[in-house]
């Protein structure tokens, strides 16, 4: 596949110092992030590269999620690096994006984050030596920048992770209730999804799946998009705010920091764990729905749908999009697949699991690609939710579920 031929490029040139080869893998406005917090432009990940005092000895990729087409796209991927560093050899793995461009026929990127999972009791450090870990334990008081937040690594995505920051001044706004006339987010923002079109198509699509089965939202009704990321989707219910309450919440602190300082008002927006509970009453909201989050969440799955169950209204309603059998033969037919689709039809985990399992995930946590068997996932909503509709293709590859509480 190409990008896992770009994924092992990269790897390569790093591990032997090739800066040359390295500079051909990445676009003139190349932008990357370091664990520590750090922006660097290529030039100057290229200089660091050059002349870092730790060896790369080994790079190893696991693709997690791709998304996008065959001009643009984004991946997510761990990268497992062993080196050779002054207070000898370490090891460490890595949460990574990346976004690529394709120029002149070949891949290239445009930008790289790289950030540190939480480490668990008797983790990889313990390859560093006696005197290194004595040596970073002693210093720790001199740091010029806060510790990394084990939480904050593992329940949500903060924004500037291990850094002093601030938010600037900035003035209040009026409200706008045009999606046209509200501002569009930087591209690094957008997950590999277009804006607005998608985000237009998808929410009409919804609505008229509602609308199908009695449900309209009404004057004084309460909205919760969870999983906004930067509002693709919230954005297309600004007429609804004039005398809706809406709300959107996320994992990603950057994505609603930038929600906060540019949608608010009309809507309204928080950032929230992976933990299965949001800050809302009982019954709050007549209308929740989740875009593409379930195919992202194991474990959790059935406490999530729980709470949603207890943040909805008696005559409410819960949208929810998942990976399918309709998902999966769409996967296995389609004449012209996106890097996604080709990406996971090849992984042998897919091809394992896909036609026996009542659910499987590719990859794991944040990073996961999970699928159900529908008659599954109607079982995993009861006794909660009784089903209402399933709407194959509703959300891209993706089915929606339609779904009220019992006894509403």
């Amino acid at each position: 596949m190409e990008i896992t031929a770009f994924l092992a490029s990269w790897a390569e040139a790093t591990v032997a110092g090739d800066v040359e080869a390295a500079a051909r893998l990445r676009t003139k406005d190349y932008r990357a992030t370091w664990p520590d917090g750090n922006s660097l432009t290529s030039a100057e990940e290229l200089a660091a590269i050059a002349a870092s005092d730790v060896r790369p000895l080994r790079i190893a990729t696991q693709v997690a999620e791709i998304a996008g087409d065959d001009r643009e796209t984004r991946i997510s991927f761990t990268l497992d690096v062993s080196a050779e560093g002054p207070h000898g050899p370490f090891s460490e793995v890595l949460c990574c994006s990346m976004a690529l461009v394709r120029e002149d026929g070949a891949w290239r990127a445009r930008s790289f984050v790289m950030r540190k999972p939480a480490e668990p009791d008797g983790s990889r450090r313990t390859l560093r030596s006696l005197p290194a870990r004595l040596r970073a334990r002693l210093a720790r008081p001199l740091r010029r920048k806060p510790a990394r937040s084990p939480f904050q690594d593992s329940a949500y995505f903060a924004y500037a992770p291990g850094e002093d920051y601030a938010l600037p001044l900035s003035e209040a706004r009026a409200p706008v209730y045009d999606e046209a006339d509200l501002p569009v987010p930087p591209e690094d923002l957008w997950l590999g999804y277009k804006y607005p079109a998608h985000g237009a198509f998808h929410v009409r699509t919804m609505l008229e799946i509602a609308e199908a089965s009695g449900f309209t939202l009404q004057a004084g009704d309460r909205v919760l998009d969870l999983g906004c990321g930067a509002g693709r989707m919230i954005r297309h219910l600004a007429p609804f705010a004039r005398s809706c309450e809406i709300w959107g919440a996320d994992i990603s602190a950057r994505h609603i920091y930038w929600c906060q300082r540019n949608l608010t008002p009309p809507f309204h927006f928080l950032t929230s764990t992976k933990t299965p509970h949001l800050p809302f009453p009982d019954g709050y909201f007549r209308l929740i729905y989740c875009g593409s989050l379930f195919t992202h969440i194991d474990d959790l799955a059935k406490a999530w749908l729980l709470e949603l169950r207890r943040l909805l209204a008696p005559n409410g309603r819960v949208y929810l999009t998942i990976h399918d059998e309709d998902t999966i033969r769409q996967l296995e037919m389609a004449p012209d697949p996106s890097p996604m689709m080709r990406f996971l039809r090849e992984l042998p985990s897919f091809k394992a699991f896909k036609h026996a399992s009542d659910m499987f995930t590719v990859g794991r946590d944040d990073l996961s690609q999970v699928f159900y068997d529908r008659r599954y996932f109607a079982r995993l909503l009861d006794p909660a939710f009784e089903v209402v509709s399933a709407t194959p293709s509703a959300y891209y590859y993706q089915t929606a579920i339609l779904a009220r509480p019992r006894g509403g």
